[in-house]
């Protein structure tokens, strides 16, 4: 799977976490995919999906977050994953322990600093 399949799956996992995957959610996941030029490359998202949700209900959470944060070896791609998934998290108002547990997972894969989650957690907050 590329990296951008892999971002987004991250975003989906992000999104289901906490049980439901709500319309709020999904509509940030469309604007990132149609925003992030290599996010765009993804003409459909549909089977992304139903794989990462399978996949969730398989295998759980923190196995499926670590292979999507371990297949992602590039630094720029990485902080756009952990954007985007921070944009997911906080698209419906709630920010629960699933949706931190996401992060805090990538953040330990990926070596992020106090400094670089900080940086990163701004950029997700913005248009």
């Amino acid at each position: 799977m590329e990296p951008a399949r892999w971002i987004l799956e991250l975003m989906f996992l992000t999104a289901w976490s906490d049980g439901t995957f709500g319309s709020s959610e999904a509509l940030a996941i469309h604007k990132l995919v149609a925003q992030v030029p290599l996010l765009r490359e993804l003409r459909q998202t549909g089977g992304i999906d139903r794989a990462a949700k399978r996949r969730l209900d398989e295998r759980g959470l923190e196995a499926c977050v670590r292979e999507a944060a371990a297949a992602i070896t590039d630094r720029a791609q990485r902080e756009l994953a952990f954007q985007s998934c921070a944009r997911v998290s906080g698209a419906d108002g709630a920010f629960g322990p699933e949706e931190a547990t996401v992060l805090r997972i990538l953040r330990e894969a990926w070596q992020f600093s106090d400094e670089d989650v900080q940086r990163l957690l701004v950029l997700a907050t913005r248009p």
